[in-house]
């Protein structure tokens, strides 16, 4: 393969390497002590990879930001990780990257050399931070949200820097944390339930909650919720999008995929394809009354009056003040989990259950709602004790 020597900044071409990387050396400035080129090497597992790294270099070097990676600090890899590596990510996943990376992990860590950072480094700051006063609380910093910081944002940064070759491996990835209680599941229950739905009778938000509460779906999917995934024929819902939380003013509402990123399409109780149908019907009523002021470009489910989406606040809210009102405390989210735990009460099958909730496994179901399954074991070992029994008398 020809190789030809570039202009200071450029390389040659891509060459195969014995060991089968690829390699590409370029030109990283003058030597101040010899007045000659500092050569240096980029590999990769193709050519194309090591081509694309190449121009990047090379644009560094040509803008006069480039910096080696032997004396790059951890604040500036965070920033170009943050950059040009974490695109395919959500605003709100972002935002939170940008958040751990601007309050904690670079006033912490930031001057270090990312080549020179230890695995005790990031367990001494991980120790720290379970000790750190949050500034919002005053109190401690959960182990979910040190988990998040180190594991969730942290760790895959440098993941990638040794990916691109930058270190030879990731200081974060043997770090202990501590581990996060899972939190209590508070589901309604018998008579709660019942309560509940008399008590959403005229609330603005009255047949949003009752399509939560009977088919376990997330409020950003309900909120998410478009007409085109309602089949009426088949009466069936299709769960492939949700409504992102609206960040800063001025800014549009979004959809963006589901949690795990994987559709679900489930098929609907009749009261509830009957609630969706009164929904469509006074939808209708008011984008006639609205006119030409009627918004509704994404063509949601629920919306408000004028068509535009309703906010997740409002309906937390909304809901907050009903479960006041019934002297309970229970978020959005209880719902779904009480849609899930009624289901296995009655016997729906644990995989049918998974499939609606949108869960990556049953297994991870059923560890879930342990609560459920265990009064369900009661209850087949008292059926199978019958069985004996009859068995036992009639031999």
């Amino acid at each position: 393969m020809p190789r030809g020597r570039a202009a200071n900044g450029s390389g040659l071409q891509p060459r195969l390497r014995k060991d089968g990387r690829w390699e590409v050396r370029y030109s990283a400035g003058i030597d101040g002590r010899t007045g000659k080129p500092r050569i240096k090497s980029l590999y990769g597992t193709t050519s194309e990879e090591v081509a694309r790294k190449l121009r990047e270099v090379t644009a560094s070097v040509d803008a006069g930001t480039f910096i080696e990676p032997k004396r790059m600090t951890l604040a500036v890899w965070l920033d170009r990780w943050l950059s040009d590596y974490t695109a395919g990510n959500k605003p709100g996943t972002l935002n939170d990257y940008k958040g751990h990376c601007d309050n904690h992990i670079k006033p912490a860590l930031g001057a270090v050399r990312l080549c020179e950072l230890q695995p005790h480094d990031i367990q001494a700051f991980a120790n720290r931070l379970a000790k750190q006063p949050s500034p919002k609380t005053g109190k401690p910093l959960s182990a979910k949200t040190v988990r998040n910081i180190i594991q969730g944002t942290l760790s895959k940064a440098l993941s990638e820097a040794v990916r691109i070759r930058y270190i030879p491996m990731n200081p974060a990835a043997g770090c202990i944390l501590p581990k996060a209680g899972r939190r209590e599941i508070q589901p309604l229950e018998g008579e709660q339930i019942a309560q509940f739905m008399q008590a959403i009778r005229g609330n603005p938000s009255e047949d949003l909650f009752f399509v939560a509460i009977n088919t376990g779906m997330r409020l950003s999917e309900l909120l998410g919720l478009r007409w085109s995934r309602v089949d009426w024929k088949a009466q069936t819902i299709k769960v492939d999008a949700q409504l992102m939380v609206k960040r800063g003013t001025g800014s549009d509402r979004a959809l963006g995929t589901t949690k795990n990123g994987k559709p679900r399409t489930f098929k609907a109780a009749p009261a509830v394809m009957e609630t969706l149908a009164k929904v469509r019907k006074e939808q209708l009523a008011h984008k006639v009354k609205a006119g030409q002021t009627w918004n509704n470009p994404l063509d949601l489910v629920f919306t408000d009056e004028s068509g535009a989406s309703i906010p997740h606040a409002t309906v937390e809210h909304r809901l907050s003040r009903i479960m006041q009102g019934l002297g309970l405390n229970r978020r959005f989210h209880d719902l779904r989990h009480t849609f899930a735990t009624e289901c296995l009460r009655i016997g729906v099958p644990a995989k049918t259950v998974s499939e609606y909730l949108g869960h990556s496994s049953v297994a991870f179901t059923l560890d879930q709602y342990t609560h459920v399954t265990g009064i369900m074991m009661d209850d087949a070992s008292n059926r199978i004790q019958a069985v004996i029994s009859e068995r036992m008398r009639n031999g």
